[in-house]
C-alpha cells in the first residue's frame, strides 16, 4: 500500500469515527473540554502571557473571529489559538493522556477547534466532534510513536499535539478527506518539542505552537496548498521521531474503537505540576491529613519509591524556580507535606523560598525501582526525627481513570480557576454545549459570563 493510501485510509477511518460518536461519548468528553477552559482562564493571569500580549508576537488588536478565553475581544485565529494553549499550559494544571499518547491532549485541539468553530460558526455538538477526534488522532499517533519517542526525548504534547490540532481543526472546517490527509501532512513539518524544555516556559510554548501549526495546516490544505504524504512514508513521522512503521496497521485498528476518553482515559489533574509526582503528591497529602499537627523540622527523611521511568522525567532534583519546581520530586513532596492545600498558590517562587519547604526538599531521596513497571506506583515513607514513621502507598491517583472526577469535583477545580463565583455559571453553560445551536452565540455568553481575569 502506498503512503499516500496509509494516510487517507487513517483519515478515512478518523473522520468515520466522529461520524459515530455516541451522546455518551460526548458526555464523557465535555468534562475534560470545560478543564482546558478553565486551566486556560486562569493562564491568563499569569506574566507570560502578559508579556506576549504586550510583544510584536502577536496582535490582538487585528480584528478576527478568535475569542481570547482571557478577554470579551477577538482577534486573528491564529494568534488566538497560540494564546488560548500557551494560557491552558503554563501551569501544567491541565489534562494528560499518560498510557498511550504520553501527551496532554486537550490542550492544542481544543485551542484548534475553538479557533475554527470562530472561523466558520457552527453547533455545539461539531465543535466537540472536532475535539473528539483531535484527541483521537493523538492516541492513534501515540500507537504508532511511543514509547520510544517520548523516551528519546521528544515532547508529544507538541509532536503528536499539532496532528491533533490539525485535525480538530479540518473537521470544524469541513475539509474533505484528502484536504485533511494534506492537513496532516502539513503537521508532519512542523512537529517538534523537546522534554528538554521542562521546567520552563518553552514548555508551553511548544504545545501552542503546536496548536497554531496544526490550525494554520488545515487552512493551507483549504487554500489548495499540496504537502508529501510523509505521515508514514519514507522520512516521515514513525521512521525519524523513534517510531515502528510495522504499527501502521495496529494504528489504523485503533480508530474508532471506543472513546480515548474511556480507552485508555485522559487524567484530569489535581496538581498543577507534573502528572509522574501525583501518586507521591497524593500519598504525602494524605499523610499530612492524617498524622497529628508536626513541623518541617520534625521530618528527618522522605523516602519515594517510583518506577523506573519516573527519575528522568522529574529532572529537577534542586529547582531554582517554581517552572523547574513542577518538575521535581522534591519539591512536590515537600510541598504536600508542609502546605494546606497544593493547588496554583503552592507552585509560586515565594512557596519555593520558603525556608520549611527548602529544608523538607532536603530530605527527600526519590527512588526509581529498576524492577518496577508501573510508571504510577508511588510509594511515600516519611521518617520524623523521634525514630518513629509512616508509609503510604498511592497505585493511581485522584483524577485518573481508574478514580476519575465526578462533576461536583471538577466544578470545584473550574470554580478555583475562574475566579471564584461567576465561574458557576460559565461552567453549568459549559455543560450544555452539545445541545448549542451555533457557536457563536454560545461564546459570547460564555465570555461575558467569565469576564477578564483579575490583573
Amino acid at each position: 500500500m502506498s503512503t499516500e493510501q496509509h494516510v487517507l485510509n487513517f483519515v478515512s477511518a478518523l473522520d468515520r469515527s466522529a461520524d459515530r460518536f455516541s451522546e455518551e461519548d460526548r458526555h464523557s468528553s465535555i468534562m475534560n473540554f470545560v478543564d482546558g477552559i478553565g486551566t486556560a482562564y486562569a493562564g491568563f493571569r499569569r506574566p507570560e502571557i502578559k508579556a506576549l500580549l504586550a510583544s510584536d508576537i502577536v496582535d490582538i488588536r487585528a480584528a478576527g473571529s478568535g475569542w481570547l478565553i482571557g478577554s470579551e475581544s477577538r482577534c486573528r485565529p491564529s494568534d488566538a489559538v497560540l494564546l488560548n494553549a500557551m494560557a491552558a499550559h503554563l501551569d501544567d494544571f491541565d489534562d494528560d493522556e499518560a498510557v498511550i499518547s504520553i501527551a496532554h491532549v486537550t490542550v492544542p485541539t481544543m485551542a484548534a477547534a475553538l479557533a475554527a468553530a470562530g472561523v466558520v460558526n457552527c453547533s455545539g455538538k461539531k465543535v466537540l466532534d472536532g475535539y473528539m477526534s483531535g484527541v483521537e488522532t493523538m492516541v492513534a499517533l501515540g500507537e504508532l510513536l511511543n514509547p520510544e519517542h517520548y523516551m528519546l526525548g521528544w515532547h508529544a504534547s507538541a509532536t503528536i499535539g499539532v496532528f491533533g490540532a490539525a485535525m480538530a481543526s479540518a473537521r470544524i472546517l469541513r475539509l474533505t478527506t484528502e484536504q485533511m490527509a494534506t492537513a496532516l501532512s502539513f503537521a508532519v513539518t512542523a512537529s517538534s518539542g523537546t522534554r528538554s524544555a521542562f521546567g520552563s516556559s518553552a514548555k508551553p510554548w511548544q504545545v501552542a505552537a503546536a496548536a497554531r501549526n496544526g490550525f494554520v495546516s488545515s487552512q493551507l490544505a483549504k487554500a489548495g496548498l499540496t504537502a508529501n504524504a510523509s505521515v508514514f512514508g519514507p522520512m516521515g513521522l514513525a521512521e525519524l521521531y523513534g517510531g515502528d512503521a510495522d504499527r501502521v496497521d495496529a494504528v489504523l485498528a485503533r480508530v474508532g474503537q471506543g472513546s480515548p476518553f474511556k480507552d485508555p482515559g485522559v487524567t484530569i489533574k489535581a496538581y498543577p505540576c507534573c502528572t509522574a509526582a501525583h501518586t507521591a503528591m497524593e500519598a504525602c497529602e494524605t499523610i499530612r491529613l492524617t498524622l497529628p499537627r508536626y513541623d518541617a523540622h520534625d521530618i528527618y527523611s522522605v523516602r519515594i519509591a517510583v518506577g523506573r521511568t519516573i527519575p528522568s522525567i522529574l529532572v529537577h532534583n534542586q529547582p531554582k524556580t517554581a517552572l523547574e519546581g513542577k518538575f521535581s520530586m522534591q519539591f512536590c513532596a515537600a510541598v504536600a507535606l508542609c502546605l494546606p492545600s497544593a493547588g496554583l498558590d503552592a507552585f509560586t517562587d515565594a512557596a519555593l523560598a520558603n525556608p520549611d519547604i527548602r529544608l523538607v526538599m532536603e530530605r527527600v531521596e526519590m527512588v526509581g525501582l529498576e524492577e518496577q513497571d508501573d510508571p504510577f506506583l508511588s510509594e511515600v515513607t516519611v521518617t520524623f526525627v523521634d525514630g518513629s514513621s509512616v508509609r503510604e502507598t498511592v497505585k493511581r491517583t485522584k483524577g485518573s481513570p481508574e478514580r476519575p472526577f465526578g462533576r461536583e469535583a471538577m466544578k470545584e477545580k473550574f470554580v478555583s480557576l475562574g475566579g471564584g463565583s461567576k465561574a458557576e455559571a460559565a461552567f453549568e453553560h459549559l455543560y450544555e454545549l452539545p445541545s448549542a445551536k451555533d457557536w457563536l452565540s454560545f461564546e459570547t455568553r460564555l465570555a461575558s459570563m467569565l469576564g477578564c481575569p483579575a490583573s
